[in-house]
């Protein structure tokens, strides 16, 4: 059985590391063993730790990112060093450095995904097959285990670490965790927008802007309620839904 490729996340922009925390996860065969704003320790926590690839940003304040590759390339089983950068004139540079990849800002899915499978067939770890695509997802209803169509979700969010399923009707308690659900609604229609919610796009009644480039959304549910967008995870909603 593969085990998973520990991934360690570096950039001096928390929000950054954030969002590539949140696009590695959905692959199945790859986890964040951790994440660092500061080089230092990021550094010290890579020397004892070993994972099998760091993401790394180029430009950071104190020691760089070239610096950092040049130390772990120095090591008896230095890790797969992918750069992660606004600035792609530090290419060159860069692949002067034990490094397998290179990305340029903003990280997409796509961009990560390639980079991905180059670091699988480099240490000759494949990814799992993936899973069937299922149309329904089971739910707590009255004491019964009920079925339910996923076009019936308005929105799943987390509540004192329980999972709840909201549809137009009401709410059922769930019995998958919300990174379970965010793996198998590949839908898009569906979108994760906040650590505690994934919407249904479709049942979106009204967008409204909130603080610091923030937004609400006022779903399709019989209480019509609000839910939280992460700032984070606000261009994947204008994406999804055309806003400029």
């Amino acid at each position: 059985m593969n085990t998973k490729i520990r991934v360690v996340i570096i950039d001096d922009e928390q929000p950054i590391c954030d969002e590539i925390e949140y696009l590695i996860s959905q692959h199945s065969d790859i986890d964040t063993a951790a994440k660092f704003t500061n080089c230092v320790d990021a550094l010290v926590y890579t020397l004892e730790n070993k994972p099998d690839l760091v993401l790394l940003d180029v430009k950071m304040p104190g020691m760089t990112g070239l610096d950092i590759a040049h130390k772990l390339g120095n090591t008896k089983q230095p890790p797969f060093i992918v750069f992660i950068t606004a600035f792609p004139e530090h290419a060159v540079e860069a692949f002067d450095t034990p490094a397998v990849g290179y990305i340029t800002k903003p990280v997409t899915q796509e961009k990560l995904s390639k980079v991905l499978t180059k670091v699988r067939n480099l240490s000759g770890k494949t990814q799992p097959e993936k899973r069937t695509q299922i149309s329904k997802v089971c739910v707590l209803s009255g004491g019964k285990i009920v079925p339910l169509k996923k076009a019936d979700i308005v929105f799943i969010y987390v509540k004192e670490k329980d999972v709840f399923v909201r549809t137009r009707t009401g709410e059922c308690s769930a019995m998958l965790t919300l990174q379970e659900f965010d793996n198998l609604l590949t839908e898009a229609n569906f979108l994760r927008v906040h650590r505690q919610y994934i919407i249904n796009l479709d049942e979106i009644l009204e967008v409204t802007p909130w603080f610091h480039g923030s937004y609400y959304l006022r779903m399709n549910d019989p209480q019509k309620q609000e839910v939280p967008v992460s700032r984070n995870r606000v261009r994947h909603l204008k994406t999804a839904l055309g806003l400029k």
